[in-house]
């Protein structure tokens, strides 16, 4: 090793050393208890484990009740008009441990928190799809207005990690050409005429036969994910299937079940 590299390596160390020390390593999650694995204490890891346990529907990827069957075909509670990704991989609903690691992605672009979910992802997708061999893993954009005041483009930056775990390439032509209005507050009729027509593809080459891994944070009504897929379809995808790391709806369709 030459002396500037004797010399990096010892900076490391000690820094390394000294941040152990003022910043003792803690839960990831909940920022209280120290760390068990994954970068999360054991209650946030029992929480984890109940949420990501529970069974949905592999259409809309809403948690499905105790006695709805998982179907291909969805659920009752699939929207009248199916989205247009094929098929929807979650790891659980937006609550608990699964909330505060997407707030600790998209607000401190955490670079712990992007790999684990990155790899709890993958695994997920492996799992739900052991047999497809995806070509391209394509992040879904937010438009330049959006990504400049955030001051990163967390998607992308997930979608980055899923595709190292899978070995495939990220694919970039993607793009949002209309800037809209958050969609926290809209009905899903709302939100699909909120987006209809924000995306468009860069080079149809790029997505032509492909079968493509769409990736996002969260997903509610799947209208966003829905209308990116649409575009991607256009541009004569072969396939798209949704991954997200958690599903927004309303408690009651899974507290009962969880176990702290």
């Amino acid at each position: 090793m030459s002396w500037a590299g004797s010399a990096a390596a010892a900076v490391h160390t000690v820094t390394g050393g000294l941040s152990d020390l003022l910043l003792p390593q803690v839960c990831l999650t909940c920022g209280r208890d120290k760390v068990a694995e994954d970068g999360m204490c054991a209650a946030c890891g029992r929480e984890l484990l109940s949420l990501v346990s529970l069974p949905y529907c592999p259409r809309c990827g809403s948690t499905l009740g105790p006695n709805i069957p998982i179907s291909e075909e969805g659920c009752p509670g699939c929207p009248t008009t199916l989205p247009r990704f094929g098929r929807a991989i979650r790891l659980g609903p937006y609550a608990g441990p699964l909330r505060s690691a997407v707030r600790q992605l998209k607000y401190r672009h955490s670079e712990a928190m992007r790999s684990r979910l990155g790899r709890f992802l993958a695994e997920a997708v492996t799992a739900k799809c052991p047999d497809e061999r995806f070509d391209l893993v394509v992040a879904i954009p937010p438009h330049w207005r959006r990504r400049l005041a955030r001051g990163c483009d967390h998607a992308r930056v997930l979608a980055g990690a899923i595709a190292r775990w899978l070995s495939v390439p990220v694919g970039q032509a993607l793009i949002r050409v209309r800037h809209t209005p958050p969609q926290t507050s809209l009905s899903r009729t709302r939100r699909l005429e909120n987006v209809r027509g924000a995306f468009a593809v860069s080079s149809r080459r790029a997505v032509a036969g492909a079968n493509i891994l769409l990736v996002d944070d969260v997903t509610t009504t799947g209208a966003t994910a829905s209308e990116a897929a649409k575009t991607l379809l256009a541009a004569e995808a072969l396939r798209v299937t949704l991954a997200v790391i958690a599903k927004s709806e309303p408690p009651t369709a899974y507290a009962e079940r969880l176990v702290c």
